[in-house]
């Protein structure tokens, strides 16, 4: 198999003669893993794949019917954790020793405050959701925890 790079037309929507098919429709940041024809047989099926990151959402393959394709999928963008995002919200990645920045749509990122910073009351939640391409970041807010409970009472009987 090859791998085809499309480009976003209008061609797509052509109807070919006999029941044939024009070429098939293109999807943005997808690719179709054949050579392209001008014109398809009745029947033939082409499957699409996404760039790297994106996730297909919808049927993987497309069929000529009747001169006409069957809906293509689309290519869902990954989410990028970025450090500039972080830091301005004064956040970080919950499980410190993760170091995935990226993440594909559906996913769930959990963040935390950074030391220093608690959560901002008008905050969005903490664990988030990408959603086709986009994270909506928590905020933090200058601050800091109250200490446990179990280290204010260790504390006190040291002094004893």
């Amino acid at each position: 198999l090859w791998l085809l790079s499309t480009v976003p037309s209008a061609k797509s929507s052509i109807t070919g003669e006999g029941g044939k098919c024009g070429p098939p429709p293109d999807i943005e940041n997808g690719d179709i893993l054949s050579f392209q024809l001008k014109q398809y047989p009745q029947g033939v099926t082409l499957k699409y794949k996404c760039a790297s990151f994106y996730i297909l959402k919808g049927p993987e393959q497309i069929t000529c019917i009747d001169g006409q394709w069957t809906n293509p999928p689309v290519c869902l963008a990954a989410c990028t954790a970025s450090e500039d995002d972080m830091d301005r919200n004064n956040i970080e990645l919950r499980w410190r020793g993760e170091r995935k920045l990226y993440s594909t749509s559906g996913d769930f990122v959990e963040f935390d405050c950074k030391i220093g910073y608690v959560q901002d009351p008008a905050s969005s939640p903490f664990r988030v959701q990408c959603m086709d391409g986009t994270l909506e970041y928590p905020r933090c807010k200058p601050g800091s925890k109250s200490p446990p409970l179990c280290h204010c009472l260790a504390a006190a009987l040291v002094h004893f």
